[in-house]
């Protein structure tokens, strides 16, 4: 039965791979150019707009504000761009493809299918993380940034909880979206809105209540590497993961495999209306 977690696994190495030597040379980039900036952003007054954009309210003068502002405010979505891929194919994604019917033609249960794939996901996520996190380790002792090694280690497992929210919503769209297109669809415009709205509300004062809308405001960018961990943000965000999941394995135990889609059938609920209005005419 853990074999389909060893082969979604498996199936995700060279993502795994690829976007966590992404991240270490990124991290390792960043670190290594910031002599030559520090002595020129001392002086610089960064537009109320543009450090909405970075994510936090660090300044880029700093060591963990430069960081924040070339790492941790956009990194995170190459972690959610792989979430959201891992979680869209979950179910449409093999459903699309024919291999969902094999699958469950097995003695193993829906349920189980679905746990293990969120286990595979959650394990390459951390790995991703630790790969990433490397490109810091073989820096950073070598270069005055004021930054600890144990603050970057919380900064880059602070990115987990986020990643796995957009994850989790992912698979849930997949379990209920009659194709995978719709479910990437969906969960890149929900992705998209969120961090809108979130660098809006930061550079807007009269939408400033709005931050508390986008997951992107609890994920909080850089600033754990000063202020560590906020840990009601992580709890929020893990549990509103976790409901996903649930609701994503109540869709996927209910799901019809042989036509696809789940409780939610956008395209089938509009042919359905358009054909009691054509017979109603």
């Amino acid at each position: 039965m853990a074999s389909v977690f060893t082969k979604s696994l498996r199936d995700q190495k060279w993502q795994i791979v690829g976007f966590g030597i992404a991240l270490a040379v990124i991290g390792a980039l960043d670190v290594f150019i910031w002599p030559a900036y520090r002595d020129a952003l001392q002086n610089l007054q960064v537009p109320p707009a543009l450090q909405a954009f970075l994510g936090s309210d660090l300044s880029i003068a700093t060591g963990p504000g430069f960081l924040s502002s070339e790492f941790f405010s956009w990194t995170p979505i190459l972690l959610i761009v792989y979430a959201v891929m891992q979680g869209t194919g979950a179910i449409a994604g093999e459903e699309g493809s024919g291999t969902l019917d094999l699958l469950l033609s097995q003695p193993v249960a829906r349920r189980d299918v679905l746990v293990q794939k969120v286990a595979a996901t959650c394990l390459g996520s951390a790995l991703m993380v630790t790969v990433g996190a490397a490109g810091f380790f073989v820096s950073v002792p070598f270069v005055d940034i004021n930054v600890t090694l144990r603050a970057i280690t919380m900064a880059m497992a602070n990115m987990l909880p986020i990643t796995l929210l957009f994850f989790a919503l992912s698979l849930w769209l997949g379990s209920t979206a009659p194709s995978r297109g719709v479910a990437a669809g969906g969960a890149i415009g929900v992705v998209t809105a969120a961090y809108f709205v979130n660098t809006l509300a930061n550079g807007v004062r009269s939408l400033d209540s709005l931050k508390y809308a986008s997951p992107f405001y609890y994920y909080g960018a850089g600033l754990p590497l000063v202020r560590g961990i906020s840990w009601p943000h992580v709890v929020l965000l893990l549990g509103v993961a976790a409901t996903f999941v649930m609701l994503a394995l109540r869709a996927f135990e209910r799901r019809d495999v042989a036509t696809g889609g789940g409780d939610i059938d956008v395209l089938g609920a509009l042919r359905l209306r358009r054909g009691a209005r054509l017979h109603g005419g």
